[in-house]
């Protein structure tokens, strides 16, 4: 009995209670932080501070102001926007929005501003008059005047003019679009535009606030359907494997436990929940189950027909826990390895998950070495009693196995096979994996069928996409950034953008304000260009008499800026010479081969400076505007600043007078991170060739954030896969002290990555922040049936005998049902809101799958073949 005291084993369970009270009350308290845990899911917070692009972004809220955007589009299928009853419904949708707190303001045709003049001022008035009322005359000026500036074509109309587009800008960043304030208001929105467009037209919105609310609400889904699932298939298959209640509800206690801990330390330590966290218990039950299920099935076994007294009983558990404890924790610290791998990424959200994942693995071992081992010494002995049927039906199971152990022996024995068929395998695989595409649209994260998906399709298909790239052109000065060649590069980089790049879609900025200022201007000169004389530098702005008195100097230039109310269009006398006019038509044709309709019309009204489209330019000519230098014209554009007087440029520059910085936003109609990348490689190239020395240029904006973000997810991969590789090898390696083995270990997990990487390559699911999780977790899980096949092959060689059909006949089958019971586990995530996470489940039911069949084949047959000494001693070798 003292021998008995002594051991640690034995004196850590003196009073198994005291165990169970511990657990308990530590459970408790994990519990009451689990209300405090709240979600986040916007993806712009996990990129590292110290990155480039998350630089930028700062820097642009700086210079430009903070704001998102929730774009609502609307769709008219059967008729156009022109509908009187229609346009007054979205004027009285965006005064209504604009009373919602957060909301900054709206940008509509019935609210955004429109840039004319008359023949004594320019006019800064509403792109429709406040006395609207939807007559003819009054649509039929609304139609010329979205046909006269292209800035609203793409942006607030559709090319079609079936659709329009209302942009309610909130008063947060994007870091915030996550925040439940944030998505309170975004749902307010969504409601009122249900509401009030519901009799008029299909509603859709889109927009980073949108797309974080979305992520959040399935993820609460996601938990509130897949946990209690997971835990009926686990449940499902407790019962099918041991068909007694104590069994059963042993395991299904521990995983309970190690959530429990692993979710509440989360809001323990200040960290959200994502989308990824939020199914941490569904991949943490289906994992955690093993090693309660490893020490209750060894119980079960070796209990059966037997009944001991109180101290036999407390000895054999004892034994059990003694004999059990290095395997299961072999098996936890290898899945360990794979979860804390996730911790060597730089991006925030996998190394959260990989920490209290890790965490949660580590509690399910210590709960199953500990608490179950104290359940069972304060429920003592139970002798198991066998009916009849349940013998016969055991037979039946036993002749089964035997059958099943007999089709892998034979196919062990198969080593050119095997082998051969391997190496097919791994060819076609690399095949495969070489069509992998890397790629993080938060889109793609949802069905296709989804509200959210379609109302993104919708806007990139309408009004040029719903994500941006930022283009910034800087500089010391307002005299340098203005300077005519500067202003010119960047007005060339958005006409090729526009006419070069597919999937670039609109493009506005700072330049299309400038130009229609100038073609206002000059609406009644010479299409050949301005004589140096019809202007002169009265009071000092460079205008000549435009909007100024007779030259004294006591009147200012005028800007209209009340409601100039609905007017008819000029129209300039039409040429009567036939020659002239087919000069002209010639003339447009000569231009481009393939011109449009629409653009042989626009062609011809520059070429007669119709209402002064001759003018709707950057003026870079000093000569073409009666000037004698650059700086001439320069001044000229400032002086458009301050008749602008800050109308129609708040956001395209960081100053209305005097700008040191000026924004171009190019939509991005694609959802892909290389059509991102092609549009900004783009950039790059363009500003490289043609612009100044002078100015500096910074693109940034959520396309080029989430193109970063497709990065750092395919380092994490490779980070995460070669530290789990690495660890787990090194695991193997020092418990069986033999590298070989090790190396021998590495082998299914290899084919396993590489086929998951084939199926995703050859079926088009992307490598994404899910699905880069999959080869450390692969290495982890997977591991462990390598390591069970390798050390029962092991003992039973020791044995003597027909060892190789032995090994199959006690590891293989115990290989088989952890396959099983863990790709169910995992084929629980197919019913997830997430097409991503779906993806993940499916495709880790696979690596478990592939990892052990080649457990089950190529690894007996390496281990018969190379013979490490590990398992055969020092004189094995080569044969």
């Amino acid at each position: 009995m003292e021998k008995f005291k002594k051991e640690p084993p034995e004196r850590f369970f003196q009073h198994p209670w005291v165990i169970v009270g511990v657990i308990a009350v530590i459970t408790v308290f994990f519990a009451s932080q689990l209300p405090r845990a709240h979600m986040d899911n916007n993806l712009s917070g996990v990129l590292p501070e110290d990155m480039p692009v998350r630089i930028i972004a700062r820097h642009f809220e700086k210079e430009y102001g903070e704001e998102i955007a929730v774009l609502v589009g609307l769709e008219r299928p059967y008729g156009t926007i022109f509908d009187s009853a229609f346009l007054s419904r979205i004027r009285e949708f965006s005064e209504t929005v604009e009373n919602i707190e957060l909301v900054k303001d709206t940008n509509s045709i019935m609210s955004t501003q429109y840039i004319t003049s008359d023949s004594e001022s320019i006019i800064v008035t509403g792109l429709v008059g406040k006395e609207f009322s939807g007559t003819e005359e009054e649509i039929a000026e609304l139609k010329r005047r979205l046909d006269s500036w292209e800035t609203y074509q793409g942006a607030l109309v559709s090319e079609d003019l079936s659709s329009t587009q209302i942009v309610v800008t909130l008063n947060a960043t994007i870091d915030e679009s996550g925040n439940p304030e944030v998505v309170a208001v975004l749902r307010e929105i969504q409601n009122r535009a249900k509401e009030m467009f519901a009799e008029y037209a299909a509603v859709y919105t889109a927009g980073q606030p949108v797309v974080s609310a979305t992520v959040t609400e399935s993820s609460n889904t996601d938990v509130q359907f897949l946990v209690p699932l997971v835990v009926v298939v686990l449940i499902g298959v407790l019962v099918f494997s041991f068909r007694r209640f104590s069994f059963v509800t042993l395991p299904l206690l521990t995983v309970v436990v190690a959530v429990i801990w692993a979710v509440g330390a989360m809001p323990l330590f200040g960290v959200k929940l994502t989308m990824l966290s939020a199914v941490l218990p569904v991949i943490l039950i289906p994992v955690g189950s093993a090693y309660a299920i490893h020490v209750v099935s060894h119980y079960k076994d070796e209990i059966n027909r037997k009944t001991f007294t109180v101290e036999e009983h407390r000895s054999f558990v004892m034994g059990l826990t003694r004999k059990l404890l290095k395997p299961v924790f072999l098996a936890a610290l290898t899945t360990f390895a794979g979860f804390i791998s996730f911790c060597f990424t730089p991006l925030a959200f996998m190394r959260d998950f990989g920490i209290f994942a890790s965490f949660g693995v580590m509690t399910a071992f210590a709960v199953a070495v500990t608490l179950v081992p104290a359940i069972l010494l304060i429920r003592g002995s139970l002798a198991v009693k066998i009916s009849a049927r349940k013998e016969q039906e055991k037979k039946s199971s036993l002749n089964f196995e035997n059958e099943l152990t007999d089709t892998m022996t034979a196919v062990a024995g198969k080593k050119t096979l095997v082998l051969t068929v391997t190496a097919l395998v791994v060819a076609v695989s690399v095949i495969g994996a070489s069509k992998l595409v890397v790629d993080n649209a938060m889109v793609e994260f949802f069905n296709e069928d989804t509200e959210v998906s379609r109302s993104d399709r919708f806007i990139r298909e309408h009004f040029g996409g719903s994500t941006q790239i930022i283009v910034s052109v800087e500089a010391d000065d307002t005299q340098t950034l203005l300077h005519p060649d500067v202003l010119g590069a960047l007005d060339g980089l958005c006409a090729h953008l526009t006419s070069r790049v597919p999937m670039a879609g609109k493009v506005t900025g700072f330049t299309g304000l400038i130009k229609r200022m100038n073609q206002m201007f000059n609406v009644d000169e010479s299409p050949d260009g301005i004589a140096a004389n019809s202007q002169t530098d009265n009071g000092g702005f460079g205008f000549g008499d435009f909007g100024f008195d007779d030259g004294e100097g006591e009147s200012f230039p005028v800007l209209a800026s009340a409601d100039a109310g609905i007017q008819m269009p000029r129209i300039s006398p039409a040429s009567e010479e036939t020659s002239l006019t087919f000069a002209m038509l010639n003339a447009a044709k000569g231009k481009r081969a393939n011109m449009s309709a629409n653009e042989l019309v626009r062609e011809l009204e520059r070429l007669a400076n119709y209402e002064g489209y001759s003018y709707y330019e950057i003026p870079t000519d000093p000569a073409r505007y009666g000037k004698q230098s650059k700086e001439e014209l320069q001044q000229l554009v400032s002086n458009y600043l301050v008749l602008l007087a800050g109308d129609n440029n708040e956001t395209m520059s960081n100053d209305p007078l005097e700008p040191t910085a000026i924004q171009t936003i190019v939509m991005v109609n694609s959802q892909w991170r290389k059509d991102t990348q092609k549009i900004i490689d783009t950039i790059n190239d363009y500003v490289a060739a043609n612009f100044p020395k002078s100015v500096r240029v910074l693109v940034g904006g959520g396309a080029a954030q989430d193109g970063a973000l497709s990065v750092l997810v395919t380092n994490s991969q490779i980070i995460s896969m070669l530290v789990a590789v690495l660890i787990v090898l090194l695991i193997v390696a020092f418990s069986s002290k033999s590298l070989a083995v090790g190396l021998i270990a590495a082998l299914p997990l290899s084919i396993a990555i590489i086929v998951n990487f084939a199926v995703m390559g050859f079926l088009g699911i992307t490598l994404n922040m899910a699905t880069a999780m999959l080869a450390g977790l692969s290495v982890g899980i997977g591991i462990d049936y390598t390591i069970h096949l390798i050390e029962a092959f092991k003992q039973e060689y020791a044995a003597g005998g027909d060892y190789l059909r032995r090994t199959f006949a006690t590891a293989g089958k115990a290989i088989l049902i952890n396959t099983v019971s863990v790709g169910a586990g995992f084929g629980v995530l197919a019913f997830s809101q997430f097409r991503i996470i779906a993806q993940f489940g499916g495709l880790t039911a696979l690596s478990m799958a592939t990892s052990s069949i080649v457990s089950l084949t190529v690894i007996p047959v390496l281990l018969t073949t190379v013979k490490p000494k590990f398992i055969y001693g020092k004189t094995s070798g080569l044969r």
